[in-house]
């Protein structure tokens, strides 16, 4: 907030005349009336605080004065620490959904416990409204209206975001609530035209009903047009449903006219669809704006945040508001949103989505940061602004590094990967390099389908997440369709898991990219993916975990616990494996199915605490004790499996004091091989230093059961030992 614009709007006088109302003021209550407005909600910390003016009666379709554009009010909040907000208000016709009244009203959320004192700006003049200076326009009715409330603390277990505050920009890679957590975004980018649903009023062409979720409807949430195929319930039931999936943020759109769905838009109208200079958009439509207030609220106490596209791709739609210029409908529109639903805790202003020409029609830069510059002027909050592009980021997005007004990417690389977190970290790197940090969100990547959630959870969720980004979920062939989620509920559940390994297991918001630490893995997909906080805590993903490579940990000398994670389950599965640090970690087979994917997590223990190993550590899985070497695993072979023609087994062992490594194979035919030199693969390597296996030729060796035992052996004497079942069978 920009405490040297808005500390304007509260005289001196007003404050000290307010301060008479706080000596008796118990927490929790509003000062009498008076002069001031009515104030009410839940006078609790990150709570909406609702202060009412009674005014100059009005209806939403007044020309003149037009209430929305020729009135402006403004109400300036003083807290407890000093804090100053400027908040815009509205006129809300009768207050309850009416179109005409005199209800001109603003929503407040405070962030701490104690006094706040308001006093009211309340202007007349000829599109007043979108004006910045506080002197623009005169004075009117209750113009200086003074008040002030008692609020208490939060409540720790508030639903969704209300215990945890505002989410900010905070300079760094993440976003994080002023009372909480860093957060990880995992949240749906369709439908675009989520505001299209039949249960709102004057929403005649929608395109949503949502019917198939009515059934997740709870009672006592908000139900809205109950004569609708789904009785009013369907976008609260989808928004239910999108909570329980812990997917945390929708994507949508506030006005589409001449846009794809061409069935949202705030105005009175009538509308024309397409986009047309006859349409009135200096008129809002009160009573499906106060739905719309309901509808968010609600996400918002389920823990979805709310990622408001503000402009559409297509011609018609940028020309609806004024192309390229900050015109006063442009003003108007952003004011209206900021004012009606900024109080929110969670969301991000998209000034456009494919600003740079998707229907063929460039923005320009200076018109994106002239209307983000107008955005954060009216939003007291500071919400988070980002723009989304068409074309390669590395062009269109590189005028906004390190400029203030920005502090969120909204990347699309449409039919691609992202080079498998390759254009996260480089993003990271740029941003830093620029002198302030951007949390880096891919917003629409290769669309989802109803069955390539296997496919996306390999070659983008978990990539981009261990390269230090967030996403969300773009589905084209329904991106204006899409009515029922439930059909993309696999992904839902990768992004679950993928956030939950992340969020409950790793400080997320301290670590970097570090892929070069991981070597000989299998390159399936891109190879391995690495997130560290050195010398502390390890997060690596391999899309194949065959062979699963060894990670370096010379600069991290001491004892760290390994697990391994399926990120198709959402579980740790296996043995807890105590492991040392201080050189090249093996880090062996997972519990199962080496071919799929696994996430490893490698957490440093201290060592004057005792470590407590796994109780399902199989008698053939690991005999060594924390201070001997561990074997940890083999790649090229499995338990159980069957081998034939030439294979490579290697043995990944922890400790870098190792003086030998001696196979031990028994069965049909029995043989011992030695190895001093790291890696140590079944049957040697040659070549400068010791890189290309030799392999070994099972066709030479009898068909049959064999053990293949591993011992590892230190310079103090200690051994350790690991061993496998499998069978040769060749024909």
């Amino acid at each position: 907030m920009r405490r040297s614009t808005v500390v304007r709007w509260l005289s001196g006088a007003a404050l000290i005349a307010s301060i008479g109302l706080l000596s008796t003021m118990p927490a929790g209550s509003a000062a009498p009336r008076g002069e001031g407005g009515q104030v009410s909600g839940e006078l609790r910390k990150w709570h909406t605080v609702t202060v009412d003016f009674a005014g100059p009666v009005a209806s939403e379709a007044d020309a003149a004065p037009n209430p929305f554009l020729d009135y402006r009010l403004q109400v300036t909040f003083l807290g407890p620490a000093g804090q100053i907000y400027a908040v815009p208000g509205f006129f809300d016709g009768d207050g309850n959904g009416g179109s005409r009244g005199a209800v001109w009203r603003a929503r407040f959320t405070p962030d701490e416990a104690g006094t706040w004192i308001y006093q009211a700006s309340f202007r007349q003049g000829a599109s007043v409204a979108v004006e910045l200076p506080p002197e623009a326009g005169t004075p009117a009715a209750f113009d200086g209206a003074t008040g002030a409330f008692a609020v208490v603390d939060g409540d720790s277990d508030g639903p969704g975001f209300l215990k945890w505050g505002r989410l900010e920009y905070v300079g760094k890679h993440y976003l994080k609530f002023r009372d909480g957590p860093y957060w990880l975004k995992g949240g749906a980018n369709s439908p675009e035209n989520l505001l299209g649903y039949v249960g709102f009023d004057d929403t005649p062409d929608a395109r949503h009903a949502f019917a198939p979720h009515a059934s997740d409807w709870r009672a006592g949430d908000p139900v809205f047009n109950v004569a609708g195929a789904d009785a009013g319930k369907g976008l609260v039931g989808a928004l239910n449903y999108l909570a329980l999936q812990r997917v945390n943020s929708v994507y949508f759109l506030p006005m589409n006219i001449g846009g794809d769905g061409q069935d949202t838009w705030p105005f009175v109208g009538p509308v024309a669809r397409g986009g047309s200079p006859s349409n009135d958009n200096r008129h809002y439509d009160i009573s499906k704006l106060a739905q719309w207030e309901a509808a968010f609220a609600h996400a918002q106490r389920g823990g979805i945040h709310l990622h408001i596209v503000l402009g559409e791709a297509e011609n018609a739609n940028k020309d609806e508001l004024g192309g390229r210029q900050l015109t006063l409908e442009r003003k108007l529109f952003y004011r209206e949103l900021v004012a009606r639903f900024g109080h929110h805790l969670a969301l991000q202003w998209n000034v456009s989505e494919e600003y740079d020409g998707g229907g063929g029609y460039n923005l320009s830069t200076d018109s994106i940061k002239a209307f983000a510059d107008y955005i954060q002027a009216v939003d007291p909050y500071d919400h988070p602004i980002t723009v989304h592009q068409d074309s390669d980021p590395d062009v269109t997005w590189a005028s906004f590094l390190a400029d203030g007004r920005f502090s969120v990417t909204s990347f699309q690389y449409p039919g691609s990967v992202a080079g498998y977190g390759v254009e996260v970290e480089r993003w990271r790197a740029k941003s830093v390099g620029a002198g302030r940090r951007l949390v880096i969100s891919l917003d629409e990547l290769r669309s989802a389908t109803a069955t390539n959630a296997d496919a996306q959870r390999k070659e983008i969720l978990w990539p981009t997440y261990l390269s230090g980004g967030q996403l969300e979920w773009y589905i084209e062939a329904e991106d204006q369709s899409l009515e029922d989620f439930r059909r993309y509920e696999s992904l839902w559940t990768h992004t679950s898991h993928a956030r939950r390994f992340l969020e409950e297991h790793l400080p997320f918001w301290e670590m970097e990219p570090q892929d070069d630490l991981l070597t000989r893995e299998s390159s399936s997909l891109g190879g391995g993916q690495v997130l560290a906080k050195a010398g502390e805590v390890y997060a690596v993903y391999l899309p194949s975990a065959s062979p699963s490579g060894s990670l370096d940990l010379s600069g991290a000398p001491g004892t760290f616990e390994q697990r391994w994670y399926s990120p198709r389950t959402g579980s740790f599965e296996g043995a807890l494996l105590v492991v040392a640090g201080g050189g090249s970690l093996g880090l062996g087979e997972p519990p199962s199915a080496p071919t799929e994917d696994w996430a490893v997590l490698l957490k440093r223990v201290d060592s004057t605490q005792p470590t407590t190993m796994s109780t399902a550590t199989r008698a053939d899985t690991l005999t060594g004790v924390p201070g001997k070497p561990a074997v940890t695993g083999f790649s090229g072979v499995g338990e159980g499996q069957v081998l034939a023609g030439t294979v490579v087994i290697e043995a990944f062992v922890s400790s870098p004091d190792v003086t030998r490594v001696q196979f031990d194979l028994s069965g049909p035919k029995a043989v011992t091989w030695t190895e001093r030199v790291t890696p140590y693969y079944f049957k040697g390597d040659s070549g400068p230093p010791n890189s290309v296996p030799n392999g070994w030729v099972t066709t030479l060796e009898p068909n049959g059961e064999y053990t293949l035992t591993v011992i590892a052996t230190d310079s103090a004497g200690q051994a350790s030992s690991r061993s496998v079942n499998f069978i040769i069978g060749n024909k």
